[in-house]
This record gives structure tokens, C-alpha cells and sequence, in this order.
């Protein structure tokens, strides 16, 4: 009788820890996803601003003030308090490219991009890159 319960308590927590390990991921991926959204926000700003300076517009129009103002309000607080108080076109978007630094740093954390991005050209030796890419 002992060893049963033993079981089911072990079975137990062998589930739970189970259901907590899957909500964890579930949530690394909704962060995942949510930062992914405000860096294709932002690069929606920064194209937008772009076409302005590429046409030689240099002062901010309503338009895009508007936009920056929705943009930043969905960013989270360490990446808009990256942006400053801007009011051409260029400054604009040296901000966003300030705020999009701070965005993909989390996100090369996420992703782990410093172990994605080293490729057999980083190997010192064949032995190596052949076991790398077999």
C-alpha cells in the first residue's frame, strides 16, 4: 500500500511538473511573439520614415507623429524611454533605431541568436566543421 501511494505521489509530481515545464514554454513563446509584434511595428515607423527623409522632408508631420505616439505606447517602458524628444525626421529615426536595439537585445536573449549565428566560418579547425555539418 506504501509503495503505491509512494508511485502516485511520484506520478504526481511528475505531472505537475510537466503541466508547469509546457506553461512555461507557452509563455517564452506569447514573450517571443509579443516582442516579435513590436519590432515589426517598429520597422513599420521606420519605413514610413524612411520614404519621408528619402523625399527631403525634414520636419515631422501630424501623421507621423501620430504613428510614433502609437508605436511607442505599445513598447514597453525601457525601450520607449530610449526614444527622445525629437522633432525632424532624422532624429526620429536615430530613435527608433535606439528602441529596436533595445527590442532585439531581448530577443537575441530569447533566442539565443549568439549560438544561431555562429557558423562553420567561426571553426578553427575541418575536424570540427565536418562534425558540425554531417
Amino acid at each position: 500500500m506504501q509503495e503505491r501511494r509512494k508511485a502516485q505521489t511520484r506520478f504526481g509530481r511528475v505531472w505537475v511538473e510537466s503541466i508547469e515545464a509546457e506553461a512555461a514554454v507557452l509563455a517564452e513563446h506569447r514573450e517571443e511573439r509579443r516582442y516579435r509584434r513590436m519590432l515589426a511595428l517598429t520597422d513599420g515607423v521606420l519605413g514610413r520614415l524612411e520614404q519621408r527623409n528619402l523625399t527631403g522632408q525634414v520636419e515631422l508631420d501630424d501623421v507621423i507623429l501620430r504613428d510614433l505616439g502609437r508605436t511607442l505606447a505599445m513598447l514597453p517602458p525601457e525601450a520607449r524611454r530610449r526614444f527622445p524628444t525629437v522633432t525632424t525626421v532624422q532624429e526620429a529615426l536615430d530613435g527608433i533605431f535606439d528602441v529596436q536595439e533595445v527590442i532585439l537585445l531581448v530577443l537575441q536573449r530569447m533566442l539565443h541568436w549568439d549560438r544561431l549565428l555562429t557558423g562553420p566560418w567561426d571553426m578553427s579547425d575541418d575536424e570540427s566543421f565536418a562534425r558540425r555539418t554531417a
